[in-house]
């Protein structure tokens, strides 16, 4: 079941406080806080996100309409509230590697069948998703990768995932 919309400012409040806080461990292996400076503003701007893991890198994927990944267009740099630590990564945006975007998402509805709704899938449980419904959620999401800095891969005690 999806969440409604106008939840997500509150439950984003609660994650980002639950996960800087020492009970972290009931989210941070599925979910992590990205800390960012807005790329027209200049504000310091955060949002939580599920993540997996990819290759030894961190991905995430979100639909197109939302309004954080385009600052990630070419790469910058951010802090991520990461399995209970503050760690430095670079960021990059994938709007439009349908490759990258088909094998994330695999990755994800793997991990987290859950989540298929927030990816505009609906399939009855037990069901496989239909081609078509698969192709319309790659199309509309977008990966973003986070390539951790290697004082950050060995703060986290994961080198090398």
């Amino acid at each position: 079941m999806r969440i409604p919309e106008p939840f997500f400012p509150l439950l984003n409040r609660v994650m980002r406080i639950l996960l800087n806080s020492p009970l972290h461990g009931l989210m941070s292996g599925s979910v992590m806080v990205v800390y960012y400076t807005g790329r027209k503003t200049g504000k310091r701007r955060w949002t939580p996100v599920r993540y997996v893991r990819e290759d030894g890198i961190v991905v995430c994927l979100t639909a197109r309409e939302t309004g954080w990944w385009p600052n990630f267009l070419g790469s910058c740099e951010v802090e991520l509230q990461l399995a209970g630590r503050r760690v430095a990564a670079r960021a990059s945006a994938y709007p439009d590697d349908t490759e990258r975007k088909t094998s994330v998402l695999r990755l994800v509805l793997q991990q987290f069948p859950g989540d298929a709704p927030y990816h505009g899938i609906v399939a009855k449980r037990g069901e496989e998703v239909s081609a078509a419904d698969f192709e319309q959620a790659v199309a509309r999401d977008v990966v973003v990768s986070f390539e951790l800095r290697k004082s950050a891969r060995s703060a986290t005690g994961r080198s090398g995932q």
